[in-house]
């Protein structure tokens, strides 16, 4: 993460003007956790040890469904909260409690018996900063689709891929995010790349379901 966010300040910084040397959030996010997809991607091509590949992918999965998921759910949740202000209401701590189970237990799946929430999750919210900040928490889980997509480029061998993606970080605020976005050969604005991040998830799962067989028969 830290890597990620060190390389792109250098890139920016050393290639544009001060006036654009910084970059938004969600280009942030992005290359935060670029170098962990092909981290993973490198150890479960390399690795040999099944126990430490499971390993590896139960901390790639939990951290795509804190990051894709759950902060879907912030956003949410955090959305629900400007539009009662806007409305001239006022936000009381029941009623955020209240929100917050709502939304938690709907995007887990509590009343079809798939994850059980716990009453006592409805105070979580009063311990995340986030929701106090400026409204941004949705673009962790956009950053990572975005990385994924980019990252997966580079696995596969796409042409230009890698000059690509360097060239995004090179760019700073110099263009819309979007659109520099697009042009390291990802475009948002389509399913494509939400797409192909769920089935990265579902592939990862598979391989986790054959290696953890294969460990159980030894």
């Amino acid at each position: 993460m830290s890597l990620g966010h060190a390389m792109h300040s250098w890139l920016t910084n050393k290639n544009q003007p001060y006036s654009n040397s910084n970059y938004t959030t969600f280009l942030a996010e992005i290359a935060s956790t670029f170098n962990e997809n092909l981290l993973m991607d490198y150890l479960l091509k390399n690795e040999t040890d099944d126990n430490l590949k499971l390993f590896i992918i139960d901390q790639f999965l939990e951290r795509a469904r804190q990051t894709i998921y759950r902060q879907a759910l912030f956003a949410e949740f955090e959305l629900a909260m400007h539009q009662k202000v806007e409305e001239g209401k006022t936000l009381t701590a029941d009623w955020l409690n209240k929100k917050y189970l709502e939304l938690t237990r709907l995007y887990y799946g509590h009343d079809k018996g798939v994850t059980l929430v716990d009453d006592y999750i409805e105070i979580e919210w009063s311990k995340i900063p986030h929701f106090f900040y400026n409204f941004y928490v949705f673009q962790y889980s956009t950053g990572i689709i975005s990385s994924m997509a980019l990252s997966q480029n580079i696995i596969t061998g796409k042409s230009g891929a890698v000059d690509k993606y360097l060239g995004m970080l090179k760019s700073g605020n110099s263009d819309y995010s979007i659109k520099l976005l697009q042009n390291a050969g990802v475009d948002m604005m389509t399913s494509d790349p939400y797409d192909a991040a769920f089935k990265r998830f579902d592939d990862l799962v598979a391989e986790m379901e054959k290696i953890y067989e294969r460990v159980s028969k030894k």
